[in-house]
């Protein structure tokens, strides 16, 4: 691989989305690779928002000449690697990977070793000529496919699980749950946080003093909560992937768990409440009250369990 074309740092703010755009397509263009500007373009601007939305780090677009094409890495400076799913035609989340699958020749993830502050690497090449065969849909691919997309090697991601396992709190195994209505639950509060995310990143002028207090409250306890929600949604994600009708979750419980679990589950009863009231703002919290039974049984079995 060559050196650097160019390289910028953005910061985690919502206008960076399409600025970092502009940038790899203004960088394509006057190199004379205009052909392929805009799906590179457009790979770089999922990257980029998955970056903004979850990371919540300064992040470098840079783009790299390669045999045949280029390479574009969009480091940020979280290690936490992404959590795959198989979503529902009807989640607006997690459609990152078919959109790669289709525009890239090749693509990974993996703890970044080019930035003095640690972080993560998500790269793609795009090769001058035509693109490789379609690929399926991402309700299409297996588990492992889907694992194995994000990384050179899926070991780096057992390497994550195995840390985590490794740090105080409790393991736990809870009663059985409906996988697809659970699956749903997650799905539809994805849904909600990105779009709160979203509102709180470009201070919406029409959003309440009340809906902003909401937004910033619920994005708090999710980012929390977060270690335990990514634990739940691999579990869940796979079972239904599997065929499994029920599963029954096993996760490791780090101190505090049981305080946040209250806060994330008090938060979402919050948003509940304001979206009957300002749905505007809460355009996708209308759907949380379907799959409240559900959400509130795991939740609680987790309160529960730190309490044993």
């Amino acid at each position: 691989m060559r050196s650097a074309l160019a390289m910028m740092t953005y910061p985690p703010q919502a206008a960076s989305v399409r600025a970092s755009r502009h940038f790899v397509v203004g960088v394509l263009e006057a190199s004379g690779r205009a052909a392929m500007a805009d799906d590179v373009g457009l790979v770089v601007s999922e990257l980029a928002a998955n970056a903004v939305l979850h990371a919540r780090t300064d992040f470098d677009v840079v783009i790299y000449e390669v045999d045949g094409g280029v390479r574009v890495s969009i480091r940020d400076r979280s290690p936490a690697l992404p959590v795959l799913v198989a979503p529902s035609a009807s989640s607006m989340s997690g459609r990152g990977l078919a959109l790669v699958e289709r525009l890239v020749s090749r693509w990974g993830a993996g703890p970044s070793t080019s930035s003095s502050v640690g972080g993560k690497s998500v790269w793609f090449e795009v090769d001058d000529g035509p693109a490789g065969a379609p690929v399926p849909d991402v309700a299409d691919l297996s588990v492992e496919e889907l694992l194995a997309a994000w990384s050179d090697d899926v070991t780096e991601i057992a390497t994550v699980i195995t840390a985590r396992q490794d740090e105080d709190g409790v393991d736990v195994v809870l009663p059985a749950l409906d996988a697809v209505e659970l699956l749903a639950a997650k799905e539809r509060l994805d849904d909600v946080l990105r779009e709160l995310q979203l509102v709180l990143l470009a201070g919406s002028p029409v959003a309440s003093a009340r809906g902003l207090a909401v937004a910033r409250r619920l994005d708090e306890a999710a980012r929390a909560f977060d270690d335990v929600r990514r634990q739940v949604r691999r579990q869940v994600s796979h079972a239904v992937a599997t065929g499994g009708e029920r599963v029954a979750l096993e996760l490791h419980l780090p101190p505090g768990t049981g305080e946040r679990a209250a806060a994330y589950r008090a938060a979402v009863e919050a948003a509940e409440e304001l979206a009957e009231v300002e749905g505007s703002l809460l355009s996708v919290a209308a759907t949380l009250a379907r799959h409240r039974a559900v959400r509130r049984a795991y939740l609680d079995e987790i309160i529960a369990a730190t309490r044993a």
